[in-house]
């Protein structure tokens, strides 16, 4: 692996493990005085500005290339980082802040997934995204670990510092991303400038990969917004594990990624994994039915399960866009996936703040994992190779 492949593997590794030190944001801001549905508009307006600004960044990546959205997506982050130390908690103040959190991951996650794409070899694609998809859920294991270790029981200067040791964390993959440089790529084709992002997902074998973005997005909207508050809710005293299985789960999916998209193929797996993010939505939902604390091993199976399907359908979802789209176009296709795993995102998001402030946080995870399952069925059926 070349010398720029592996400090862009040490770039993503801490900022999923910064993205990842937030995992108790949504605690933080509700013990602060917000509702569920506040906190859910919020985490959708998170979403929604990822969506937004997709038609605008697939082509400026095509055109522009891929280092300076890293670099803005990773300053927008850091700026984040650092109005959540500093500012009350009031919906007019953490709406804004969560509008450029978002921004700055939209920017740096798309971005860093076009700049892979540019260094992949054919032949080793799936190879490449596993390892790279490998590494963001390193950066989501060291996350939760740190966050939970800072924050101890939960004191609000407590969660100040974690967002603080956030901010330390973005500085650094900052000042290594100015350290790469673009992948030489083949002139920028006339179509390019005449076809937009939506014309694109209009393309028939694009609509089955299309469908399992937004599906994906549902699960994990819902399940990363409300898993940790509704954990300490049935007094789990150890919410993080379940984050931590889930990545590691993931991340031995991810390794084998490569061979099973050689063996199986992408299109096909797609579908399945989906599932079983569905059947751990669904689990979540049950522990709810069990005295609190409920079973540590009912948790964890299904953390574990829903990992599955965590680990292996984002890699996969881009390979198809990679093997799907001439090299002019990859840069449209990666924001165009982006863009419906967060159109997902924000609709579970607020749908599941809405569920869990009316009906409760366990039917909530019941009612998601159903919709996550039709979704994942509509992928497959539609898929056109």
């Amino acid at each position: 692996m070349s010398g720029p492949l592996r400090r862009m593997l040490l770039v993503n590794v801490a900022c999923m493990g910064g993205a990842t030190l937030f995992m108790f944001l949504n605690n933080y801001l509700l013990a602060g005085g917000l509702d569920k549905r506040q906190v859910g508009f919020c985490d959708a307006g998170f979403w929604i500005v990822s969506v937004l600004l997709q038609p605008w960044l697939g082509p400026q990546l095509d055109k522009r290339g891929r280092t300076l959205f890293l670099r803005a997506g990773v300053a927008l982050l850091t700026l984040a980082a650092v109005g959540y130390s500093y500012t009350p908690i009031e919906i007019q103040y953490v709406l804004p802040l969560r509008i450029l959190h978002g921004a700055g991951f939209a920017l740096y996650l798309t971005s860093a997934w076009a700049w892979i794409s540019d260094h992949a070899p054919a032949d080793k694609m799936h190879t490449i995204f596993g390892i790279f998809g490998l590494s963001s859920l390193g950066g989501s294991i060291l996350g939760p670990i740190a966050a939970g270790l800072i924050r101890g029981a939960h004191h609000p200067h407590k969660d100040l510092l974690v967002f603080q040791v956030a901010v330390g964390v973005f500085l650094l993959a900052g000042l290594i991303l100015f350290t790469l440089n673009d992948a030489e790529r083949d002139p920028i084709h006339e179509k390019a400038t005449d076809e937009s992002l939506w014309k694109l997902a209009w393309r028939p074998r694009l609509r089955g990969p299309l469908i399992g973005s937004l599906s994906f997005g549902l699960a994990v909207g819902s399940l990363f917004a409300f898993a940790a508050p509704y954990l300490e809710s049935l007094e789990v005293e150890s919410v993080p594990a379940l984050f931590v299985v889930l990545t590691v789960v993931a991340g031995v999916g991810r390794a084998f990624c490569g061979s099973l998209s050689n063996r199986f193929g992408a299109g096909p797996l797609i579908a399945p994994c989906l599932l079983s993010l569905a059947v751990g939505s669904a689990g979540l939902g049950s522990l709810q039915w069990f005295p609190h604390p409920p079973p540590t091993v009912l948790m964890l199976l299904s953390g574990g399960v829903a990992g599955v399907g965590y680990g292996l359908v984002y890699p996969l979802l881009n390979g198809l866009s990679y093997e799907r789209l001439e090299s002019w176009e990859r840069g449209r296709g990666v924001s165009l996936v982006a863009a419906c795993i967060d159109s997902g995102n924000a609709v579970g998001a607020a749908v599941a703040g809405g569920l869990a402030q009316a009906f409760g946080t366990g039917h909530m995870f019941l009612v998601m994992g159903a919709a996550v399952a039709v979704t994942a069925i509509l992928s497959r059926i539609s898929d056109r190779p």
